[in-house]
């Protein structure tokens, strides 16, 4: 049985991805997913929708927290 992890050697690190998924976003910043919809849908945090799944664009995840460049 394989085991099947992103972490290898093609692993982006966190800071330097484009995007995430809601429940890496979640933890990242250390809000629940009621809370992480609300940021997306007030504008707060930018997110695509890709299909039926919805990926947070990093940077406004980390600009939202304070960790990244004002825009």
């Amino acid at each position: 049985m394989s085991q099947h992890s992103n972490e290898g050697p093609y692993t982006i690190p966190f800071l330097q991805r484009p995007t995430c998924s809601i429940a890496e976003a979640c933890s990242a910043a250390g809000f629940g997913r009621t809370k992480m919809y609300e940021l997306i849908d007030g504008g707060a945090v930018k997110a695509v929708k890709i299909g039926r799944r919805r990926l947070v664009q990093v940077p406004s995840l980390l600009q939202l927290l304070g960790q990244g460049p004002p825009k």
